[in-house]
């Protein structure tokens, strides 16, 4: 799933820039793509200016280098995330380290940075929109690595970061050491508790809610009587404004020992916290052992003993009762999560399935 584009071509002009405005509307987060845009006027810039100010939400991808220093230089970017056009990238300059199911990461020779390359199933947009909410993110004041230059080597895109020197997901320190697998998990809970405890800036960030009901409507392959569920379900999640991480998981969280930081934040947004626990429980406890293996470096049994520990933690659940409890009230938002998943980066076999067969069991 892709936000809506805008294609805007040559000069643009303000009476140019009030067209695109009148456009756009409250309830989506469009990017402007700027690949064909030569040069960009006051006029223009202070039309996008005010409507961003006004409220509409919108960012800019592919910008030339002489468009994106008007924004700079004007101060405007200040209010309208821009993103230049990906730079080509030379990756003899880098050590590959690690891969994951969307990209494959490589450190910089000489310590600064780390670069991942995006698979073939990631847009341009979706990177785009990942350096945008990274920076947003960092802007807003919660810990994470700074975010650099988008790139593009062989056809795939390619964003660096700053590379934090000695840092390990939480999930590796785990598998590194496993007397600490309580330790981590309750320290990753309180993270995320106090995460879901701080309110979300709404006219910048996503509405998460809104995004996965669009996903629930754009998703090939669903039978009327699933979406009908899925809508009844999304439409019963309450209103909230406080953040999500998006994608929220023990590998996406690193430590240097001293300090704790957020990473992987292209999904960032607000709304009901259920949708981010949402994800942990769908990659912890519905995944096989060869996926968690790859992405957590541990088994099956390692997974199910951290979800009982943040369930423990997260929730102040202690009973096997409230667990139960507190895991049967994500269960659905688990299958609309994998619902979103399978829209934005395609479906794996059996996902569709499994997802469809959760929701209806309860809706």
């Amino acid at each position: 799933m892709s936000d809506p584009l805008f294609h805007p071509e040559g000069v643009l002009d303000a009476a140019a820039a009030r067209r695109i405005v009148a456009a756009l509307d409250a309830e989506h987060s469009p990017a402007l793509d700027f690949d064909a845009v030569e040069d960009i006027h006051f006029g223009a810039l202070r039309v996008l200016m005010n409507a961003r100010r006004s409220g509409l939400r919108f960012s800019i991808i592919n910008a030339c280098d002489a468009v994106s220093d008007r924004f700079t230089d004007t101060g405007v970017s200040a209010w309208i995330d821009v993103c230049r056009k990906p730079r080509p990238l030379d990756l003899s300059r880098y050590e590959e380290f690690g891969a994951s199911f969307l990209s494959k990461a490589y450190n910089s020779k000489d310590g600064d940075s780390m670069i991942k390359v995006y698979g073939t199933n990631v847009s341009k947009l979706a990177v785009a929109r990942e350096k945008a909410v990274a920076r947003a993110v960092m802007l807003f004041g919660l810990p994470t690595p700074l975010v650099g230059t988008l790139y593009e080597t062989e056809g795939r895109t390619a964003l660096d970061y700053e590379r934090i020197e000695g840092k390990r997901s939480f999930s590796r320190v785990i598998a590194e050491e496993p007397e600490r697998l309580g330790e981590m998990t309750r320290r990753f809970a309180r993270m995320c508790r106090q995460l879901h405890q701080t309110p979300c800036d709404t006219a910048l960030f996503r509405d998460s809610r809104a995004v996965h009901r669009q996903a629930v409507l754009d998703c090939p392959g669903l039978d009327e009587a699933a979406r009908a569920a899925f809508l009844r379900f999304v439409d019963s999640i309450p209103a909230a404004n406080t953040c999500l991480h998006g994608d929220m998981q023990m590998s996406n969280v690193i430590t240097t020992g001293e300090e704790d930081l957020w990473i992987d934040l292209g999904d960032f947004g607000y709304g009901e916290p259920k949708l981010d626990i949402a994800m942990w429980y769908f990659l912890s406890r519905l995944n096989t052992e060869e996926n968690v293996r790859q992405l957590f470096h541990l088994g099956l049994a390692d997974l199910a003993r951290i979800w009982d520990i943040f369930v423990e933690e997260y929730a102040d659940a202690r009973s096997s009762e409230e667990k139960q409890a507190f895991e049967q009230a994500v269960i659905p938002y688990a299958a609309l999560h994998m619902i979103y998943i399978g829209v934005e980066y395609g479906f794996q076999p059996g996902l569709l399935d499994a997802a469809r067969s959760l929701i209806l069991n309860q809706f």
